[in-house]
């Protein structure tokens, strides 16, 4: 029987998935016929297995996914998207992601631009890539509000907006931004630049994009570090992308 200091001393180590293990292989007689080296293997898979699905349930919580279940294999390819399967699938793999490549997810309303994002997003999370996934209004809030608050929070949300591996910026210019937005989204953009994957997910195609950016100088540099060698997905239809739906 394993001994309650033997117990507790795993659980101190946080070795929970190893005293889980322990336990189903005394339950079960079976596993006496194994040898030592056979039944180690299978309480250490069970604790690696256990932390990784631990981890990524992490790195699912801080995306902070609007749809946490949007995943690559249940998007409809019908005929009327002309969606490009193979660039997905390649999408998918995440290689992108330390290439610092960005794409452009464009489509009308209810085309499925913000599930296809997520979707990838969640890839990203399965190759244990942190990933944050925002609608654009509410992070220029996070970053007016951190400002306003003081200079640490303000440095300290940037800082972590620059660092993420891949950032999904969804709702991208719907409407006009202000000077100031400008220059937090210039400064954002321009630090993520040939360090970390962007997506960006748009009613509006990239030359599209200058109409809504008042300081031309600051529109022309942003649309030209998002879009230079980027990805880009249009999407037709205003059906969902869910393969169920």
């Amino acid at each position: 029987m394993l001994s309650h200091e033997t117990q507790n001393k795993l659980k101190q180590m946080k070795l929970t998935g190893m005293v889980e293990a322990l336990e189903q292989q005394e339950a079960d007689p079976a596993y006496k016929e194994m040898g030592f080296q056979e039944r180690l293997g299978l309480l250490v898979d069970w604790e690696f297995t256990r932390r990784q699905h631990n981890r990524l349930q992490r790195l699912i919580r801080a995306a902070k996914f609007h749809n946490s279940t949007a995943c690559v294999e249940d998007i409809r390819y019908g005929d009327n998207r002309k969606l490009d399967r193979q660039l997905i699938l390649e999408l998918a793999s995440c290689n992108y992601i330390p290439h610092a490549r960005n794409v452009i997810l464009v489509g009308p309303t209810g085309a499925g631009k913000s599930y296809l994002a997520q979707a990838l997003g969640q890839s990203a999370c399965r190759r244990f890539l942190s990933t944050r996934y925002v609608q654009l209004p509410d992070l220029l809030d996070e970053l007016t509000l951190a400002k306003e608050t003081s200079l640490e929070s303000f440095h300290r949300l940037r800082k972590q907006l620059v660092k993420v591996n891949l950032l999904i910026i969804d709702e991208w210019l719907m409407f006009p931004i202000s000077d100031e937005e400008t220059q937090l989204l210039l400064w954002l953009i321009d630090r993520r630049h040939n360090k970390q994957a962007t997506i960006i997910a748009s009613q509006y195609e990239p030359a599209e994009w200058l109409d809504q950016i008042p300081i031309p100088v600051a529109a022309e540099a942003i649309t030209d570090r998002l879009s230079a060698q980027s990805y880009k997905i249009t999407i037709k239809g205003n059906r969902s992308m869910r393969s169920s739906e």
